[in-house]
């Protein structure tokens, strides 16, 4: 009977490793400013995973015993159980805390975790370090979607290359290489190459080429093998030598990956050069062996073996912690050192009650394998059911009333129809904004502007069921749009915004609804929630007074020679929080009862340039917003039913959107109204 190799002997320094990657990480989530370079410990476990991987798959290649069935079974009753676990509590919770939107994106989540695909779906949303990322309780997983995949691949492959006698280590270097200038490549596109799982790979296979390294008896009268650079020697000497060796590696690996932590930063492309510090670190701790003072009193204490065995259910767990606390604190990091010390404190609870309770009692119980595999099989496959189930169903609006009224913050992400681009005789990519509501009527009512357009279109059109006229939005047509450098695709619509308008006969009304402040002084009233940086980059698009005025009035000159009359509706109030913040959300008892207040005067006061800015507009009925919106001079934020006027800090919400039709724009699309003065 063949014995193992030394390639798999246990070896307690590595879960010292694992204690030290994990910790980084939920340090850096926890503290992000404190240990800013502690997303690294994900690099630290791709690599030890690679290691560890590829010494069994190897031993089993070598003894002939190596089954894909077997080693998907070791990979299931590993990762399955927590896994099981943390996202079944993760959807129970949201049930109760996540609004429709936030509901369905976990669900989403959930299903992409449960497939092992979350990186990929990470892909095409934020990056890992934007702000909106934090908001994603499931983010964390796209490391397990990166392995997952990895562990697809890569066994049949070494499989393939033992069947057919090619040169492992050589096709594991040759891979690993390609996978790092891959990696190279996207580093231009920081979210693609985080997420990528060709351009992360070579971690992986770091740890792998290491273990095939190792694999090999030493040159020089060292029989050595798969990380004993401390073993048994042929003298004292030698002993000696490679003791001290050892110790080196050793301390090299700890100062690479200190100078990982405090370094690497998450404003740089990421993996990049960057990732090549925490690799290089952790190949040296792993190959320093396990005898040495670091390996063997830093790395193999008692806390740290603990923490690392831990290490699985503490990485799901910490992350779904902090991400809820995110969310019911109204988009706010924890606010206290406390509170986060707190929160890293349970969610550590939580992975030992989950080793010592789940995973440990399904990964070695007596109870058949077989049977065993396919239990988890069945559990996933429930789980992610349920999850796909959550996305597909909306989140679920219908679990309470607070949700019900939550569903009116969502805004349609449907900006460009069919039925708009054939009104228009467009093709598709030719608008921003086009939509088109036909009753068969002779007239049709157009509004033409920005983002803001679209939420005062959805008002119009319903009134125009009613009253009798089709209702067309075109966009983006914006003031000043030939030298505003926001968005030059955009810029590119308005000459077709003024050909379909000068084409279209059936057209005889036109409101132009803008955020005119926005491109005067390029400030937003929602200042709190926006990075310097992005403020600084507004105030250098804004437009300035006088060529806002000059463009908006030749707009209005051009329309009026192609026979229409031409509307301007003014700023509505915008808020100094969205909305979503001040809805007594379940578990945030901080809130309640906090109240939104949005003074007339304050609104007056915000948009003084602009409002004088249309007072001089000529030919245009400007029509007063600030009025029907601001009675007893406090703005409307909700309805008398608790209902929102808006979807966020400034555009209007369906509800909004009606109130804005039918209380203020009502007289002049029946015509009852038509002068050019300001109220």
């Amino acid at each position: 009977m063949k014995t193992k190799t030394p390639s798999l002997a246990y070896r307690p320094d590595i879960d010292g490793l694992r204690a030290f990657a994990v910790l980084a990480v939920v340090a850096y989530h926890a503290f992000p400013v404190t240990l800013k370079g502690g997303f690294i410990g994900v690099d630290v476990f791709f690599v030890i995973s690679g290691y560890l991987i590829s010494g069994i798959i190897l031993n089993d290649l070598q003894q002939g015993t190596f089954s894909l069935w077997n080693f998907y079974s070791r990979r299931i009753r590993r990762i399955f159980p927590a896994l099981i676990v943390v996202l079944a509590a993760v959807l129970i919770f949201g049930w109760f805390a996540l609004f429709p939107d936030e509901y369905r994106a976990l669900g989403k989540h959930v299903f992409g975790g449960t497939a092992f695909i979350a990186n990929l779906l990470l892909w095409q949303e934020a990056g890992y370090f934007d702000a909106a990322a934090k908001a994603k309780p499931l983010l964390h997983l796209w490391s397990l979607g990166i392995e997952e995949q990895f562990y697809i691949v890569f066994p049949l492959l070494l499989w393939f290359c033992a069947k057919k006698h090619l040169r492992i280590a050589t096709v594991i270097i040759v891979l690993c290489i390609l996978s790092f200038l891959d990696n190279l490549y996207f580093m231009a596109d920081p979210p693609v190459n985080f997420y990528n799982p060709l351009a992360r790979a070579w971690e992986l296979l770091a740890g792998a080429v290491l273990c095939t390294v190792m694999r090999h008896p030493a040159a020089n009268g060292f029989s050595l093998k798969l990380g004993t650079l401390a073993g048994t020697l042929i003298d004292r000497k030698r002993e000696k030598t490679a003791r001290s060796l050892s110790l080196a590696l050793a301390l090299f690996g700890v100062i690479l990956l200190g100078c990982a932590l405090w370094l690497v930063r998450d404003d740089r492309p990421y993996p990049g050069w960057q990732a090549l510090l925490p690799v290089s670190g952790t190949i040296f701790l792993i190959a320093a062996g396990p005898l040495n003072l670091i390996n063997k009193h830093l790395l193999a204490n008692r806390f740290a073996i603990f923490t690392g065995l831990v290490s699985y259910p503490f990485y799901l767990w910490h992350w779904v912690l902090i991400s809820y606390a995110f969310i019911i604190n109204g988009g706010l990091d924890a606010s206290t050192r406390f509170s986060r010390v707190g929160l890293v404190a349970a969610s550590f609870v939580l992975a030992v009650l989950t080793y010592l309770l789940v995973e440990k009692p399904v990964r070695f119980s007596a109870w058949a394998r077989t049977e065993k595999i396919y239990a988890l099989i069945i559990g996933m496959v429930v789980v992610g059911g349920v999850g796909l189930s959550v996305y597909l169903m909306d989140g679920l609006p219908e679990r309470g009333h607070i949700f019900a009224i939550a569903k009116q913050l969502e805004n349609s992400k449907q900006f460009v129809e069919k039925a708009g681009l054939s009104y228009a005789n467009l093709e598709k990519g030719m608008l921003t904004y086009c939509k088109y509501t036909d009753i068969g009527a002779d007239e049709t009512v157009a509004i033409i502007g920005d983002s803001h357009a679209t939420s005062a279109y959805e008002g119009i059109a319903k009134l125009g069921r009613e009253i009798g006229y089709n209702t067309v939005l075109l966009g983006w047509i914006i003031p000043a749009g030939q030298i505003w450098n926001w968005n030059q695709d955009d810029v590119k619509n308005i000459p077709v915004v003024l050909d379909v308008l000068k084409r279209k006969k059936d057209i005889r009304k036109v409101f132009i609804c803008t955020r005119g402040m926005l491109y005067i002084t390029g400030v937003r009233v929602f200042l709190e929630k926006i990075p310097l940086i992005e403020m600084e980059k507004e105030k250098n698009h804004s437009v300035g007074y006088a060529p806002f005025k000059k463009s908006l009035q030749s707009y209005v000159d051009i329309l009026r020679e192609y026979g229409k009359e031409v509307f301007i509706i003014s700023e509505n109030p915008e808020l100094t929080d969205t909305p979503r913040n001040y809805i007594d959300r379940p578990f945030n008892l901080a809130k309640k009862g906090k109240i939104l207040d949005v003074c007339k005067v304050d609104v007056i006061k915000r948009q003084e340039k602009y409002l004088q800015l249309l007072s001089e507009i000529r030919n245009a009925t400007i029509i007063d917003t600030i009025g029907p919106f601001c009675p007893d001079g406090k703005c409307l934020v909700f309805t008398e039913d608790g209902l929102p006027m808006y979807f966020d800090d400034d555009h209007l919400s369906p509800i909004g959107s009606d109130f804005q039709a039918e209380r203020i724009l009502r007289p002049y699309l029946t015509g009852e109204k038509n002068n050019a003065n300001f109220d």
